[in-house]
């Protein structure tokens, strides 16, 4: 143990490795032998117990290496961590995890963990998107590994000590959320008109524009109007701007002189909304009865830039049904037009979300985001006066039938929930969106359906499984323009 210490402390303070060692004992090895004098046989056992610590050492490196390359691919699922203990549930929350990655740690070493990064991804954070070829808008978003400027030269490291009294490196704050680390690709964190590096030219250090190209044009279904936040956050406050597909439901009441939120929806193409189906009653249907606003960021004020339509058809899966409270085949859609005719204008709050391609199938613990008005607690009285989203990771399917022992989780739902529980969808955010990002946009994976309570120990939200639907959805529609929704490959 004493030698697993010294190689613990000696590779990790040194940067020493395996190989290292190998040749420290080899060159040891090989030195020729002296005359043979009293001296000479105390140096020559002095040798071999060296030669044999030396033995001892890289045995134990090799087998703490297997050790460790073992634990790690059996260790960390996402569903263990409520039953970590509580210092081992303070420590993972600094293994902070980008695009899908999975954080593990290490039952034997409480303090070692990291992401494991999904195909594509790399960096301490799966923050570096290796197969991004070009930028959109000004780029600051751009997490990609170009590391030369318009004049093919090389961009000096974010931590490079040349740029410590600089604007911008790896010492700020905020670094990681602008994208600036221990790497020398280009970035911009201070939304210049492109991604940019700094270069030394003699004494000189300059920031200069970056030899990347602009990505052309494509449907803007999925693209927040607003700056992309690299933040892991739980529930939080969210513009309109970070949900614009998000739609906002209200019934008049029956005496008709008031409306009353219902429900949330997502538009997915200019004339659609897409809900669920348990936020109406099939047996007494009036669309007229409806409105539709988008652009909604609060529900107790109205803002210029929202968008308010009446309803002229809902329609809602013929194959709906809640005889069992498991809300089977829970949605439905809803045609929306203005006093005037029209749908809905693109705008910065007012955006479709892309459709899913039907054989988009996501890994378990894939990281999500949900958003609507729903109550903060399932005994709260009021909804959400403003718009919230909140962080959850995708369970598997056998899991969730696991969780809801006497209810039915079949293949036409999904489920998912908050790290420890703490966050989830609520009443109130029913029909409202499930959205994953893929390939740098936001896809409508799921529809807020059903759950026991808020947020309560393995008892994640069920969602209405989107990829079923696919040809349903496209039916009803008649086709018209449906297939520009799905995000291009």
């Amino acid at each position: 143990m004493v030698l697993l210490y010294l190689y613990g402390l000696v590779s990790h303070r040194r940067g020493f490795s395996f190989l290292q060692l190998y040749a420290a004992f080899d060159y040891v090895r090989s030195q020729p032998p002296k005359r043979r004098t009293k001296e000479v046989n105390q140096t020559t056992e002095n040798r071999n117990f060296l030669l044999n610590a030396m033995k001892l050492l890289i045995t134990a490196s090799a087998m703490l290496s297997v050790l460790i390359s073992v634990r790690e691919v059996s260790t960390y699922h996402w569903h263990t961590l409520s039953k970590l203990g509580s210092k081992s549930k303070y420590e993972h929350k600094g293994c902070t995890c980008f695009n899908g990655g999975t954080c593990i740690t290490y039952h034997l070493f409480s303090r070692m963990k990291r992401c494991i990064c999904p195909k594509g991804y790399s960096g301490d954070h799966c923050e570096i998107d290796a197969e991004s070829p070009c930028y959109t808008d000004h780029g600051e978003d751009y997490r990609g590994t170009v590391s030369v400027n318009e004049n093919n030269e090389r961009c000096l490291a974010w931590d490079s000590p040349m740029l410590k009294r600089r604007s911008y490196n790896n010492e700020m704050k905020n670094a990681m959320e602008l994208g600036l680390g221990k790497h020398n690709y280009c970035r911009n964190p201070n939304r210049h008109t492109k991604p940019w590096c700094y270069v030394r030219k003699g004494l000189l250090t300059s920031s200069t524009p970056c030899d990347i190209p602009m990505c052309k044009q494509q449907p803007t279904c999925g693209q927040r109007s607003m700056r992309k936040s690299f933040k892991i956050v739980g529930g939080r406050q969210a513009t309109v701007e970070s949900q614009p597909w998000i739609a906002t439901i209200f019934q008049f009441t029956r005496r008709g002189l008031q409306e009353r939120f219902l429900c949330g929806g997502s538009l997915i193409d200019p004339c659609w909304i897409l809900t669920a189906a348990h936020c109406f009653d099939a047996n007494a249907l009036q669309p007229s009865q409806f409105t539709v606003v988008l652009g909604k960021s609060a529900l107790n004020a109205t803002d210029t830039r929202e968008q308010k339509f009446n309803v002229d058809r809902i329609v809602i899966h013929e194959g709906y049904s809640h005889s069992r409270g498991d809300y089977d085949n829970d949605i439905a859609l809803m045609r929306i037009r203005s006093a005037s005719g029209q749908c809905a204008e693109e705008t910065n709050t007012v955006k479709t979300i892309c459709l899913p391609s039907q054989n988009d199938i996501l890994r378990d613990h894939f990281e999500c985001e949900v958003s609507g008005y729903g109550k903060a607690n399932k005994t709260d009285i009021y909804y959400s006066r403003i718009l919230k989203s909140t962080n959850v990771n995708l369970i598997s399917q056998s899991q969730c039938q696991k969780y809801y022992k006497n209810r039915m989780v079949n293949t036409n739902m999904l489920c998912a929930g908050g790290l420890q529980w703490k966050t989830d969808s609520c009443s109130g955010d029913s029909g409202g969106p499930l959205v994953c990002e893929i390939s740098s946009r936001m896809v409508l994976h799921g529809i807020v359906s059903w759950g026991d309570g808020c947020a309560q120990k393995e008892k994640p939200g069920v969602y209405t499984r989107v990829t079923e639907y696919l040809p349903w959805i496209e039916s009803h529609m008649n086709g018209v323009h449906f297939k520009s929704y799905y995000p291009p490959k």
